[in-house]
């Protein structure tokens, strides 16, 4: 490594398909793309200097977030009893990822030392043998007898740290530690092994750690056993279910390559996918990605939520009769006041999207991946950047709701007792994609770039055979209509040839594309990329201009919660209505809206950290209020006109609680 302010030479990226045989895409290095000022770029830079250091705050607090505690008595360093939840130890495996990932772009020696004393204290924890879950060892617990200690997701996470640490500073620390790992993990759980063994499992985070392990390091070993906990998964639905396992909680009833449908909790089907997603770029396993894509349009075409949000279920039973939590729920049952859409499942469902994007270069994954990331992943944190929520509801009845498993009146802060101290995934999850999120802009192949996600950056790499590329975009996407790319070549007076493709939105009708002045003359068709082809020159100019007409959306009749009713979005955003944008004493739930809606875009340079509102008008019945009946006849009401402003979903809850609303009755 060379430190000069911007970390060089960096191997990879934070999904490492660089060799992966069966990867349509490639990625780019781990400090390819840097953030420019603008929408990325400004939570980017929040993510450094506030939620990067809260969260640090946090988990070494003793009293709140208990979590660098609970290592630091592993390790011998202090005395005290574990706090926390069974999996506390992720924070601080996701906060170093998250560290490594700014460190990549944004070296540091400050951020380097904290790294370093952490990982210090990780490696004094470690058991002999590998072995590291301090809910386990500081409780004085036997091993792995119950999957809900989550001893394998912990693992998990440390080992896909480690590769992401490695990757960002060149030291082996954290990979020595990781590897340990997960050879206590092979020698344990490959065959031969106990019989109940070869179903252990919940949250399959290790998975993708394994397979980045093997790209990291080339150990086939690891390669292997990754394969063999998704070969695991369902083949013997009966064993485990004393420990919650072996139902579609777990989607461990059904062998994931015959499952006809998404199950059981969210964040476990979506890791346990990207997790296979992986095996199939490394092994080309064509039944593992056969199943995958059926679930992926089980999943799309018939339970997910408007906003991106998947698991409506707070507590219930699946479709065969097994409870499940934080869970899918039948086909077309999606309820809005009461939708659970953990956060952590929404950003497991991107990380399975950029997966399938990685093996098949179709748009309407990287269309999932923005849609979800605008729509119901940022939902999560506030915009001060030090708030989170756990659920994602889609209407919520201000200080009347009533609140649900993990639901709350205001974002929380994680291990506040006041919300249970099971309240850090999230957080920590958002953290991590947040400071990798531009590892998720480009991808190259042998002819081109492609460009995935909009926002005003820069990418430096090698794309094809040729020299060194650099690319400027510079855009006020998602608020403005026009991205425009410049590019930059060493040797300005030579040309290098390669394909630019650029992605067309689905909801990008009559999109443009502009080279130097002049309109490219290619049919672009939205939800899939525009390939231009060019011997290109440094200072060369492309202009995309992706037209935001504000749509009205309607659900699929089967969806009884939506009947007749709308949800509206500009661009990639999906917007709201709070109360607080209408005229005293009118309910959301009065409204009614035209077909014919007529709605204007106006920026808000000093609303909700600069936003586009909308603004138009909609009718109120002025009926008797609803006391102490439940039905009644239908009575005559007078009807008047009220001015509404919508606001982006993502922005709700910042400016206090009140009741809010995706969906608008149609009148």
């Amino acid at each position: 490594m060379v430190e000069t302010g911007i970390a060089t030479e960096v191997p990879g990226g934070i999904v490492d398909t660089r060799h992966s045989p069966y990867a349509a895409l490639r990625s780019v290095p781990l400090n390819a793309v840097q953030w420019l000022p603008g929408f990325w770029g400004d939570r980017f830079g929040q993510c450094c200097t506030i939620t990067l250091p809260h969260l640090d705050r946090l988990m070494s607090d003793p009293d709140q977030g208990h979590a660098l505690t609970n290592l630091q008595i592993a390790a011998g360093l202090q005395t005290g009893e574990f706090a926390g939840t069974n999996w506390q130890d992720e924070w601080v495996y996701k906060w170093l990822e998250a560290a490594a990932c700014i460190y990549a772009v944004h070296v540091d020696p400050a951020l380097d030392q904290r790294m370093d004393e952490i990982i210090a204290i990780i490696a004094q924890a470690q058991e002999p043998d590998g072995y590291l879950a301090t809910q386990i060892t500081v409780r004085g617990r036997p091993r792995l007898q119950n999957i809900g200690h989550h001893e394998l997701y912990v693992m998990g996470h440390l080992i896909t740290a480690a590769c992401i640490h490695f990757r960002a500073t060149g030291k082996s620390t954290l990979l020595t530690i990781a590897r340990k790992t997960a050879d206590y993990l092979y020698a344990t759980f490959m065959p031969p092994r106990p019989p109940e063994l070869a179903h252990f499992c919940f949250n399959p985070s290790q998975i993708m750690a394994l397979v980045e392990l093997y790209r990291t390091v080339g150990d086939q070993r690891y390669l292997d056993l990754a394969g063999e906990f998704v070969n695991n998964r369902g083949s013997n639905p009966a064993q485990n279910r004393r420990n919650l396992g072996g139902t579609d909680f777990t989607q461990d009833r059904v062998p994931l390559r015959e499952e006809t449908e998404v199950v059981g909790h969210m964040v476990l089907a979506t890791y346990l996918y990207a997790g296979a997603a992986d095996v199939y770029l490394e092994t080309g396993d064509q039944t593992l990605l056969t199943a995958l894509d059926r679930l992926w349009h089980d999943l799309t075409e018939r339970k997910l939520y408007v906003h991106g949000g998947i698991g409506p279920i707070h507590h219930g039973l699946s479709i065969r009769g097994d409870y499940v939590s934080e869970a899918i729920d039948r086909a077309y049952r999606l309820p809005n006041s009461t939708a659970y859409n953990e956060t952590c499942a929404q950003i497991g469902n991107f990380l399975w999207n950029w997966r399938l994007l990685g093996i098949t270069g179709k748009g309407t994954y990287a269309d999932l991946m923005e849609w979800t990331l605008y729509n119901s992943i940022i939902s999560g944190i506030g915009l001060d950047g030090a708030s989170w929520f756990y659920t994602n509801v889609l209407r919520w009845y201000g200080e009347s709701h009533q609140l649900l498993h993990n639901d709350a009146h205001q974002r929380f802060q994680p291990g506040d007792p006041a919300h249970g101290r099971h309240h850090i995934c999230c957080p920590s999850n958002l953290l991590r994609l947040m400071a990798g999120l531009h590892n998720y802009c480009y991808s190259v192949t042998d002819n081109g770039l492609w460009v995935h996600l909009y926002g005003a950056n820069t990418f430096d790499g090698v794309v094809g055979n040729g020299p060194q590329v650099r690319v400027i975009q510079e855009t006020a996407y998602p608020w403005a209509e026009t991205v425009h790319l410049t590019i930059e070549l060493p040797n300005s007076t030579e040309e290098h040839q390669f394909t630019l493709y650029l992605r067309i939105p689905g909801w990008a009708h009559d999109a443009c594309i502009m080279v130097n002045g002049q309109q490219h003359p290619i049919s672009l068709t939205p939800g899939t990329y525009a390939p231009i082809e060019r011997h290109w020159q440094s200072g060369d100019r492309v202009e995309l201009q992706l037209p935001m007409a504000v749509r009205l959306l309607e659900s699929h009749p089967k969806i009884e919660e939506t009947r007749n009713q709308v949800a509206i979005a500009r661009g990639p955003i999906l917007y709201c209505l709070e109360a607080i944008d209408l005229p005293t004493g009118i309910s959301a739930l009065d409204l009614r809206v035209s077909r014919d809606l007529q709605l204007t875009a106006r920026h808000e340079p000093d609303l909700l950290n600069e936003v586009i509102v909308l603004d138009g008008t909609a009718q109120v019945r002025e009926t008797p209020a609803w006391t102490a009946t439940l039905y009644r006849e239908l009575t005559d009401a007078a009807v008047r006109t009220v001015p509404i402003t919508l606001i982006p979903y993502y922005a709700w809850n910042n400016r206090g609680e009140s009741e809010m609303t995706i969906w608008l009755a149609l009148d």
